[in-house]
């Protein structure tokens, strides 16, 4: 039966005991099923600033535990800040896939092949090889993908565009960078969750949604690895987290970029596993699978849900939620005796002309993009035409795409068009967020 009420948001957000495997949060109900314990009583914004001012938000969190293994792993691998940074790509590359690798497997290991996990959401719903083949693959681009990043801010560290990042010991002799680095390490997380809310609206807004973030969204029921399948322009908003403030404040050890993006990295390993009973378990995310147009950020950002409409309690009735997804919507499954585990996520094949047509003009901007920042030397209207192509173009194209192409006949501004200022809201912060700092991460790296 559910315990009293927590007293940390932590324990909602998937720290509830020193066990990994196999016990349930404090809060949840076993006499449910998994995912039907209702989470209103236990998020708000009041308990979010609680978290925040006690600091609990950090030491009594999952957040330490990535904390301490990204310092860890920038001990053993530091960044280099050489001329020739891009020769160790390769490198870099196998140990970034590696270590994900083994952080991943070990949650799917414990999960889906050894059972130590007994509450799943959907119990007796597992992947088939064909979801697996479909989940690593895109697993791994987002790997790749968080590489180049790592490759081209250590371009930029090395160049005379960005001064080079503090050493450990310049830190320790400087109070002021001291408070500098450590106010910025204890803000990544609520950093975190507010970029996440925000880029994750924006990846729902119809054209992008339908062109990008679907892919993934056809895991309905996710496994570990589908935390990190996304579509490559997903990926390049998801991980331009990482470039705030990186890329506009001096004087931060690289352990800020690497953390943040350790973060991005790592945290969604057991935020999508499918199950409730182990560290790092998120409820909250579930539902946002199981019901797409809810829950868009975390337990800390709940309170921004509930201001839009769009919180969900539980896997089952709620009672809060306002926003445009409908039970009917899955009224086919519902009818079903077991879900269809992702029936779509097969190597992400072209469902349409429109898809396939989208791809190829941003894979082929990407490649460019690759290609140009390698050879770096770009003078600033090359640099400036090159930022924008690969930051704004993916957003343009899938407008083209969507209305012209395909001729959608659904409202653009879906499914935020009946929110007075939610549309407004994910738009600006949209391109704050996401479109701002990728464009001057592109024109930096091409220049350097």
């Amino acid at each position: 039966m559910c315990k009293t009420a927590p007293s940390k948001i932590s324990e909602v957000g998937g720290l509830h005991s020193f066990s990994v495997f196999g016990k349930a949060p404090g809060w949840v109900n076993t006499g449910f099923p998994a995912g039907f314990t209702s989470q209103a009583p236990f998020v708000s914004a009041w308990i979010t600033l609680k978290s925040v001012l006690t600091l609990e938000y950090v030491v009594f969190s999952p957040n330490i535990t990535w904390f301490l293994l990204s310092w860890a792993y920038l001990t053993a691998f530091p960044y280099s800040y050489s001329e020739g940074t891009w020769n160790t790509m390769g490198y870099r590359l196998l140990v970034n896939c590696t270590l994900a690798f083994a952080y991943y497997f070990f949650f799917y290991f414990g999960l889906y092949i050894a059972n130590w996990g007994k509450r799943k959401f959907y119990p007796g719903n597992y992947p088939t090889m064909g979801n697996m083949a479909h989940n690593m693959w895109y697993w791994f681009l987002g790997v790749l993908q968080w590489t180049a990043y790592e490759i081209g801010m250590q371009k930029i560290w090395a160049s005379n565009l960005f001064p080079t990042p503090p050493t450990m010991a310049e830190i320790r002799a400087s109070p002021e960078l001291i408070a500098l680095n450590v106010g910025v390490l204890l803000l990544i997380p609520i950093w975190r969750d507010i970029h996440f809310y925000s880029a994750h609206r924006f990846l729902h807004i119809r054209p992008l949604y339908r062109l990008v973030h679907s892919l993934h969204h056809r895991n309905t029921d996710p496994e570990p690895f589908s935390g990190l399948t996304m579509h490559p322009m997903e990926h390049l908003y998801y991980y331009s987290n990482a470039l705030f403030p990186c890329i506009y404040m001096t004087g931060l050890s690289p352990l800020v970029f690497h953390f943040l993006f350790f973060h991005l990295v790592f945290a969604p390993a057991a935020g999508h596993s499918g199950f409730e009973d182990h560290f790092g378990s998120d409820q909250y995310h579930a539902i946002h699978h199981a019901k797409f147009e809810a829950n868009y950020g975390s337990p800390n950002s709940a309170f921004i849900d509930r201001f839009f409409g769009t919180f969900r309690e539980t896997l089952g009735k709620s009672k809060e939620y306002t926003g445009e997804w409908k039970e009917e919507d899955k009224g086919k499954e519902k009818k079903k005796k077991k879900l269809v585990w992702s029936a779509h996520s097969y190597l992400g094949l072209w469902g349409s002309l429109a898809q396939g047509l989208y791809d190829i003009s941003v894979f082929g901007v990407a490649v460019a993009a690759m290609y140009y920042v390698w050879v770096g030397g770009l003078d600033d209207k090359q640099s400036t035409l090159l930022g924008l192509l690969v930051s704004v173009g993916p957003v343009v194209s899938g407008v083209f795409v969507n209305n012209v192409v395909s001729r959608d006949k659904m409202n653009q501004a879906w499914p935020f068009h009946k929110e007075a200022v939610g549309f407004y809201y994910t738009v600006v912060t949209g391109g704050l967020f996401c479109v701002l700092p990728v464009y001057h991460f592109v024109k930096l790296a091409a220049q350097a």
